[in-house]
């Protein structure tokens, strides 16, 4: 069918448009690979070799972190570089850097969260300045901000280094993770895509923490389930962004949990304790271990948001690639086994072809603007409430009522506060996972929070965390640079006005093309 509708096509862009070179087959695969595309799981499938892998040489790109640059760290082996993922109903477009620089002039992109942010986001800047190695590019940092751009499309791509989203706070009892309260968030406004991160902070023990207690209101606890502090953190999160983002304004997307390789059981090696020496992938589309406790976390607290983000989910393709890390070549001495981090060029770059696809779905036109506004989800029950520990320090009050939840920012041309807005036509309900094929049905209700089990002599709290308050006086997002292609239209390209008069002079030519 589809090559029919694109030979009839062909037929009448020949004879009205005086296309002479139009390839019909080639317009009925690029009609297929959209479809097909359109209905795969981006996120199911398994790594094949390719040697037109990688996307890039870690050679041509002289920014790379010391401890993700394996092979001049000494590493020999080099095969890790030569995977691609494959989902299982289709192929993702390869990543182009110069096609991605111009879909997305004059745009700022920015990743916020830890080093597994960094390790995406440096993957991006190296794929794109390997793409055009003659233009310009400016790197700064300031404090915990890196900005890479490239003056010449005015695209500039940043991480903030934010390991937890929400706040650590340095009090007189030490520091404190406040599971409920964002005060940095203005620092995520003015972006056209935010790419947000965090995980395996939560997990740190001993020495490699870098918090004391936990708090949500007035309750202070020294430990608590970590699974539950994570979930109580994403909540205020995801919150946050339901009442600051403008989805037309700014897309809005997170990176799944990576997954890390410190025991060889999982992969069946049980003499392997680490990643190290591991050369190539687990084959098949099927990981033989446990699964990671915060990839359901993260699921089920997008799809409770009200303007949900879109999830590049991650999990399963990493966990196939015990191979793909800096493991003893970090630079550092073969004392360090880094089996969390991801060498570049490598596994990270899929990240960003992942990215690079949802993006292309969303907007095949390449025309600027994030899309409708996601229709409203079910409002996410209160997130669980952690148990005192005992020796934490005692509350000083009460704990208060919720907060009201917080206003959203105004939106350019809505109706004055004081006025009613007008009922906007409902928007169809979007899926939680980016590059998920649609679902005829809404998603299920997330079952509650589990709450934490009791510490011996500690009193039981039925406290629930407030809903966290939006920063007082949040500025304006900053507006975009303007594009250098002039206006365009969100979604559909615009027929040239002379168009309908070639068609009504050529009428009888395409009716006799019919009856042919």
């Amino acid at each position: 069918m589809a090559s029919g509708f694109g030979s009839w096509h062909c037929l009448v862009a020949f004879f009205v448009f005086g296309i002479g070179s139009l390839s019909c087959q080639g317009i009925a695969d690029e009609l297929h690979i959209d479809d097909q595309l359109r209905n795969c799981n981006l996120y199911e499938g398994s790594w094949v070799h390719d040697d037109s892998h990688p996307i890039y040489e870690a050679s041509n790109c002289p920014f790379i972190d010391q401890g993700f640059d394996c092979l001049k760290n000494g590493r020999t082996d080099k095969d890790y570089l030569k995977y691609r993922w494959k989902p299982s109903g289709c192929d993702l477009p390869r990543f182009i850097g110069r096609d991605f620089l111009e879909r997305e002039r004059g745009k700022k992109i920015m990743f916020v969260g830890d080093s597994l942010s960094k390790n995406m986001w440096q993957s991006l800047t190296c794929a794109l300045h390997s793409a055009v190695p003659g233009s310009k590019y400016d790197l700064t940092e300031q404090g915990k901000l890196s900005t890479f751009s490239i003056p010449e499309y005015g695209v500039s791509v940043m991480w903030l280094k934010n390991g937890f989203l929400v706040d650590v706070v340095t009090e007189k009892i030490g520091r404190v993770l406040k599971l409920d309260r964002i005060t940095t968030g203005n620092e995520w406004l003015g972006n056209d895509m935010l790419i947000f991160n965090t995980y395996h902070w939560w997990l740190h023990q001993g020495q490699s923490k870098t918090w004391d207690y936990f708090q949500v209101g007035n309750m202070t606890v020294k430990e608590m389930d970590r699974m539950e502090a994570y979930e109580i953190a994403l909540t205020t999160w995801s919150r946050w962004i339901d009442a600051n983002i403008d989805p037309v304004d700014t897309q809005v997307f997170f990176q799944g949990v990576s997954a890390a390789h410190f025991d060889g059981s999982e992969w069946n090696e049980t003499s392997t304790q680490t990643c190290e020496g591991q050369m190539e992938p687990v084959k098949g589309s099927v990981y033989p271990g446990p699964s990671i406790p915060g990839e359901d976390t993260v699921k089920k607290v997008i799809s409770l948001m009200q303007k949900p983000a879109k999830l590049l989910d991650l999990t399963l393709l990493t966990q196939l690639r015990k191979d793909g890390h800096p493991s003893i070549f970090t630079g550092q001495g073969k004392s360090i086994d880094d089996c969390s981090h991801w060498c570049l060029a490598g596994v990270p770059d899929t990240w960003n072809e992942l990215l690079n696809t949802v993006l292309i779905l969303i907007n095949p036109n390449g025309t600027s603007g994030a899309g409708p506004a996601a229709s409203p989800q079910p409002e996410s029950p209160p997130a669980p409430s952690p148990q005192p520990v005992a020796g934490a320090p005692p509350s000083s009050s009460s704990p208060p009522q919720a907060s009201p939840a917080p206003s959203r920012q105004p939106v350019a041309g809505a109706p004055p506060s004081g006025s009613s807005p007008p009922q906007a036509p409902p928007a169809p309900s979007p899926q939680p996972v980016a590059g998920a094929p649609p679902s005829s049905s809404s998603p299920p209700e997330a079952p509650p929070a589990p709450s934490p089990q009791p510490v011996a002599g500690a009193p039981p709290s039925s406290y629930s965390p407030p809903a966290p308050v939006a920063p007082a006086s949040s500025p304006q997002p900053e507006a975009a640079p303007p594009s250098h292609h002039g206006h365009k239209s969100a979604g559909h390209a615009v027929l040239p006005a002379h168009v309908g008069f070639v068609f009504v002079e050529l009428a009888p030519v395409l009716f006799l093309i019919l009856l042919l």
